[in-house]
């Protein structure tokens, strides 16, 4: 390729459009053509050229600007920018020239004839690369910007130690000490270059296995004073760090846009991960998270997505100097709270803001952040929330949070309002001077008022598009909070459902749980019973093997199942001595089922049994005694008495039935005397009526022969 000779002086912009019937996707083909801004001449032209051999142009020619009226005319999406742009020489910047999504867009044909470029016939992709290349030199367009003002300088191991072996300990340390040796170097050319950095080291024993170097500077600053290399120890890696989207930035604005952006409160918890909590100046918190290895640049870019900050908080004192470089940054004020927080005290904070505002607190950091922030916002509620009650109808959100951000910084409220009304009356003084008519304006010789009035101006076109700039941010950044709604929603409606399976297994597991603990309770007691009965019955085992003391056999109630049970289980037999804890319901039968054991005595209530088992007892003539006046210790089945109790017992029930017998036997005797006494009484009746029969029948006799006799 012919090389392009041009000299330090020159400001050379190259213009590039596509030929027809390609594309990016495919192997594209473009017109190009190089223009050379200070002579206003065109230094060279190419009519189908690549990619490849266009950027091996742009670069031979040192162009200030690589400009295309689309610029996905060179790549296929957004992701591949940064790629075009790191081959391309530092300073050479990508520009479209038709406008930007947030600023609108503007044919080409329109803005040539704007600055008087011949549109006459059909556009030719050449003649479109002239034009874009002449615009480009006229400052219209917008730089395509896709890199922070960040980058990282990696310094590591160029190869792996290996699976091991006798000298493995030896190529580490080697290793470590060369990358170490190398970050130091790299450290020193830094500082006396004066640039700002932070440096993260992964330490091993001997050394460092890496170090990574984040610059806040250009990558074309960098190159100047680091080489990337790769040699057989160690390797440098230079690369600067993308933006999240890639910006639009005017080529006609030299000066930084003021920012009109809303103001914030952050908390900050640095260390390896770094904690991030952001909440506007009303309390409602905006962004909470935390983030490993951050850098300074990744924590600002953070920040400045969501606004300006007017305070930044930390829960320690003296201030980190991490921290202390972001407020330095962003020319914010620094908080702490006076005495240092406790752990519970964080905890109760960051409770009540998740009840309050649904905020999900994930780990420690960021409840550290979001403690600080909350603290910084508590000193100075009752001063904002005075503001926003006094000048709610006088000013609109962002002028209010201008006077809060110069109450924060040590301003008075009155010196905070003045300075608010001087700047809206300035503004105001330009916007009349803009709709004067023009015949009106009288041709001034003072060139200062001229240029103060451009500079007004100025800064009234920078409030505006910093405006828009805040109205588009504002918009993407509610799409992208519908979006994570959305997400959610979705995700809440799947953790609801996982919760309320969740909350009936715990029902299910506590109701178990409940019955579990009351089967235990009930385990425990019937363990007491049966440890208490134990204890009884080795008293009971131990007086049964002893004299004095004599078993009985329990019948739990006077019925022939109870009795056939005990048989079976205690084998009653003769001699026995039963004890019945229950003497009703039994009747005659029961008391001969009782008896055909031929037990020896009966130990129960004599009250309670029936008639007829009375009866059956007293015929048997098996004692019954009342077990009330004496000492049986008794474990369900199993019953001792003592000895002399059961011998009174069984004495008392022997009188009874003797005295029973007696009186049956008394009253059998008085019963037969009394029978044998009618009988006699009835035979000697019987004999006096049949002599007194005979008497009247010999009277009768004696008279009839009588009358024979006196009638013969």
């Amino acid at each position: 390729m012919k090389v392009i000779e041009i000299s330090d002086s020159e400001i050379i912009t190259v213009g590039v459009d596509i030929l027809p019937q390609s594309s990016a996707s495919k192997i594209a083909k473009y017109s190009v053509c190089v223009y050379d801004v200070n002579n206003s001449s065109i230094i060279q032209k190419y009519e189908k050229v690549n990619l490849q051999k266009l950027i091996g142009i742009v670069r031979s020619s040192q162009a200030h600007y690589l400009a295309s009226d689309n610029i996905f005319e060179l790549v296929k999406s957004p992701s591949q920018i940064p790629h075009l742009c790191l081959q391309l020489l530092p300073n050479t910047k990508l520009v479209q020239i038709t406008g930007s999504p947030m600023h609108g867009f503007t044919p080409l044909t329109k803005l040539m004839k704007q600055h008087g470029l011949d549109v006459s016939g059909k556009l030719f992709p050449l003649v479109a690369a002239e034009a874009c290349a002449i615009l480009a030199g006229r400052k219209l367009g917008y730089i395509i910007e896709p890199f922070e003002n960040e980058t990282k300088i990696v310094i590591s191991r160029s190869r792996s130690k290996g699976h091991g072996g006798w000298s493995q300990k030896r190529y580490g340390r080697l290793y470590d000490t060369t990358v170490n040796q190398e970050a130091k170097k790299t450290e020193s050319l830094l500082i006396e270059r004066r640039l700002d950095f932070d440096k993260r080291v992964s330490k091993s024993k001997f050394g460092a296995q890496k170090v990574v170097f984040s610059v806040y500077s250009p990558i074309s600053e960098i190159t100047k004073i680091i080489k990337k290399q790769r040699g057989e120890l160690c390797q440098v890696k230079i690369f600067p760090v993308n933006k999240e989207r890639v910006e639009f930035i005017p080529l006609s604005q030299q000066v930084k846009i003021k920012s009109s952006l809303r103001r914030l409160i952050v908390g900050i918890d640095p260390g390896l991960t770094v904690g991030l909590s952001i909440m506007d100046l009303s309390g409602r918190i905006l962004k909470i998270g935390s983030f490993r290895e951050a850098s300074r640049g990744q924590i600002i870019r953070e920040i400045t997505n969501y606004g300006k900050p007017s305070l930044i908080c930390v829960d320690v004192y003296p201030y980190p100097s991490y921290v202390e470089k972001i407020s330095s940054t962003l020319n914010s004020k620094l908080y702490t709270p006076r005495s240092v927080m406790t752990v519970s005290e964080k905890n109760e904070i960051s409770r009540k803001l998740a009840m309050q505002q649904g905020v999900n607190v994930k780990n420690a950091h960021q409840r550290d952040a979001l403690a600080s922030a909350y603290k910084g916002y508590v000193k100075y509620r009752a001063e904002f929330e005075k503001i926003e009650q006094r000048y709610r109808d006088e000013y609109d959100r962002s002028l209010r949070d201008e006077i809060k951000d110069l109450m924060v910084k040590g301003r008075s409220l009155n010196d905070a309002i003045e300075e608010i009304n001087n700047s809206l009356i300035e503004e105001q003084e330009v916007k009349e001077k803009i709709t004067k008519p023009v015949s009106k304006i009288k041709p001034s010789p003072d060139i200062d008022q001229l240029k103060k009035e451009l500079e007004m101006l100025q800064e009234l076109i920078d409030r505006e598009r910093s405006k828009n700039t805040e109205l588009y941010s504002e918009i993407q950044n509610l799409e992208e909070k519908l979006e994570h709604l959305q997400f959610r929603l979705d995700e809440d409606k799947s953790e609801y459902i996982e919760r309320i399976q969740k909350e009936k297994a715990y029902i299910i597991q506590e109701n178990q749980i409940s019955h579990s603990r009351e089967r235990i309770d009930q385990l425990e007691n019937e363990i007491e019973r049966y440890i208490d009965r134990i204890d009884e019955l080795k008293k009971v085992v131990w007086l049964r093997g002893h004299k004095g003391w004599i078993p009985l056999k329990v019948i739990r109630k006077f019925t022939q199942d109870e009795i056939e049970r005990t048989a079976e289980n205690y084998q009653l037999g003769p001699g026995d001595i039963v004890l019945i804890l229950d003497t009703t319901g039994g009747g005659g039968q029961t008391a001969e089922k009782l008896f055909s054991y031929k037990i020896k005595a009966v130990i129960g209530d004599v009250n309670h049994l029936s008639y007829n088992a009375k009866k059956k007892f007293s015929e048997s003539q098996i004692p019954m005694a009342n077990p009330k006046d004496v000492e049986i210790i008794r474990i369900d089945e199993i019953a001792i008495i003592k000895e002399d109790d059961l011998n009174t017992l069984v004495t008392e029930a022997q009188k009874e039935i003797d005295l029973i017998v007696t009186e049956k036997k008394e009253s059998f005797l008085d019963s037969l005397v009394g029978e044998y006494r009618k009988e006699r009484e009835k035979e000697i009746l019987e004999h006096d009526e049949a002599l007194v029969r005979d008497r009247r029948k010999r009277n009768s006799t004696h008279l009839e022969d009588e009358n024979d006799e006196l009638e013969e």
